[in-house]
């Protein structure tokens, strides 16, 4: 019989870095499917490996992009432009799951932006909703009066593996999406199948059971 590959999981986080810029929609990279729908439409409107910047060169008379300010908290990011649905599926279900959002947002601004997430398991059944605050993590940065803060929040889940993971950004409109972190298939060596190593001993044995006859004939 032939060799089984026998597949490992080890802890992947994707940086959003790895990858040209590009539309997330239908893309597949490092065992992660993402699809992005606006109004239940599939949309270009979140783009994988995005720098998002706030151009402030004219305000202080200088050249244009030679003052930016980032939006997000560790940039590059994946950037929704359109308020939509985030549909994440694993080839491999994860037991663990994490992520940044950061969305640009004014303190006065209410109510604070939010996300759900509903996440279900190998049969795609739903085993856990959650809508998530993004007023948690508030993280002052740049002195600039255009921009107040950033606020975001980590998003972190341990328990029954995941198939799929869908997020809800229809209320904070446009968000940075970043550090995916999650588990992914490794594959390593490949080992004989259980039946295949009692076939060799058998055939070992007949072999030696063969030799005996021939000597006792002798």
């Amino acid at each position: 019989m032939a060799p089984r590959s026998i597949q490992a999981a080890t802890l992947t986080t994707l940086t959003f870095n790895e990858l040209p810029t590009q539309p997330v929609d239908d893309l597949s990279f490092k065992g992660v499917t993402f699809d992005f729908k606006v109004d239940g439409i599939d949309s270009t409107a979140a783009t994988y490996n995005v720098v998002r910047t706030l151009d402030l060169s004219e305000i202080a008379g200088r050249p244009p992009g030679t003052i930016l300010y980032n939006l997000d908290l560790s940039p590059p990011v994946l950037a929704t432009n359109a308020p939509g649905i985030l549909t994440l599926d694993f080839t491999m279900p994860t037991a663990e799951l994490m992520f940044d959002v950061a969305s640009l947002v004014n303190f006065q601004f209410q109510p604070m932006p939010t996300f759900t997430i509903e996440l279900f398991n190998e049969a795609l059944s739903s085993i856990s909703i959650q809508q998530v605050l993004l007023d948690e993590d508030i993280i002052d940065v740049f002195p600039s009066p255009v921009r107040e803060a950033v606020v975001g929040k980590t998003f972190a889940y341990n328990g029954t593996s995941v198939k799929r993971a869908v997020i809800d950004f229809s209320n904070t409109g446009s968000v940075g999406f970043d550090n995916l972190t999650y588990q992914a298939a490794t594959q390593t060596a490949s080992v004989p199948e259980p039946g295949s190593g009692l076939g060799l001993l058998a055939l070992g044995a007949l072999g030696a059971t063969s030799r005996l006859k021939r000597k006792q004939k002798k």
